[in-house]
């Protein structure tokens, strides 16, 4: 019988060589699978619902138009365009997402949700999203109890515009004006019972709205606000907050869209190393599966990207003071926070909390030891809706 014979066995350079061959093979393809997904989720193309009339109505809080979408289960929704001020005091406009239960209720008291960092692009507005609800923290739940539920997108997210990352005025702004619309629809009728509730940038656009409410819109009514790791101080989200992909994510968003609405270059303001990653991360919307592409582009980023100090260079030192949001409030506020948050930490809400009960303002601080500023979103909900029905009831 013939003999059979084994090959001969490669050599370690020969191994090293194949494999070398098959890592490069490797990357290529998850190169080219990345760049197609890239392309896929971040060149979509804005309905025409978000576009703006030729001709506006005078006056703010007015609903332009509706359209009925069915990207929320168990509940009846609509993208809304309306109008609001701009920074400038110009009519322009804005979006937002209402929901109300599946069943017909004689009035809905109206819950008002201000969401976390979704992205600076007008794609990454919650209403825009095929799956709003993932960036949309309560909705279910304010379903099953019958509210009525308005998320709004924020200036330049949807509508058209320049997207105001963490600027106190026009986004507060266009959160009331929001509620003015709603509370003119023709859908059903909205009660004067109204509580805003956000985490994150959202808290920022809360605390500002309640700020802003008494001297803007004085006709509105709130009955509380509920801040979940609220990024209060924008200047400390500089100075205090510690290196993490969710900082990071912050940070590239804050430096993009600062760039666009001052004119100043991002080369004058971040390390020539990490201007790459900023605009890589700042071109993604932070909402369902995309989200996860945008945090892996922070990688690159290697720690706080700026060139400048933002706190001791103008403009930007001047517009960190004043868009730190107002702690003397007229309403109950409901802080929530995570205890293992690097972004917002802890301290941070703590000192802001001590500087309302300083002004008087009536304000629980509750703190959750093992979450996070990516987990404590969840935290806040069961704690959130106590106080909703111990406010309402």
């Amino acid at each position: 019988m013939r003999k059979f014979e084994l090959p001969p066995r490669p050599s370690a350079e020969q191994l090293r060589n194949q494999a070398a061959k098959l890592g490069e093979r490797a990357r290529d393809v998850a190169s080219r699978a990345l760049n197609a997904a890239d392309q896929r989720i971040t060149q979509p193309t804005i309905p025409l619902f978000y576009l703006a009339p030729e001709v506006l109505p005078a006056q703010p809080g007015v609903i332009i138009r509706k359209q009925s979408v069915n990207t929320v289960l168990d509940a009846r929704a609509w993208r809304v365009l309306y109008t609001t001020t701009d920074a400038a005091g110009q009519i322009t406009t804005a979006s937002a997402l209402f929901c109300l239960p599946k069943h017909q209720q004689d009035q809905y008291d109206l819950l008002v949700y201000c969401h976390q960092a979704t992205g600076i692009e007008r794609r990454c507005a919650p209403s825009v999203h095929e799956k709003p609800s993932l960036a949309l923290a309560g909705l279910r739940q304010a379903m099953a109890k019958g509210y009525a539920y308005l998320a709004p997108d924020y200036p330049g997210l949807g509508a058209d515009g320049i997207h105001p990352f963490l600027i106190g005025e026009p986004t507060a702004i266009s959160v009331l004006d929001a509620i003015r619309a709603i509370q003119s629809t023709s859908v059903a009728t909205i009660t004067q019972r109204t509580i805003l509730w956000g985490y994150s940038q959202g808290g920022h656009a809360v605390a500002w709205a309640a700020g802003m409410q008494a001297s803007y819109a004085p006709e509105l009514n709130l009955d509380g606000i509920i801040l979940g790791s609220p990024a209060l101080d924008p200047a400390e989200l500089f100075n205090a907050s510690e290196d993490s992909p969710i900082s990071r994510v912050i940070w590239a968003l804050s430096a993009v869209s600062w760039s666009r609405l001052t004119g100043i270059s991002l080369t004058s303001a971040l390390k020539p190393e990490a201007l790459r990653a900023v605009r890589e991360t700042a071109k993604h919307c932070f909402i369902g599966a995309e989200a996860i592409v945008g945090l892996a582009a922070t990688d690159a980023m290697g720690g706080k990207p700026h060139l400048i100090d933002p706190l001791k260079t103008e403009p930007f030192a001047t517009m960190l003071q004043e868009n730190r949001a107002p702690t003397k409030l007229e309403v109950p506020v409901l802080v929530v926070q995570g205890g293992k948050d690097v972004t917002v930490p802890p301290m941070q809400s703590k000192l802001m909390v001590d500087e309302m009960k300083h002004y008087g303002t009536e304000v629980n601080y509750i703190e959750h030891e093992r979450f996070d500023h990516l987990t404590g979103e969840r935290a806040v909900v069961r704690n959130a809706l106590t106080q909703i029905e111990t406010w309402w009831n």
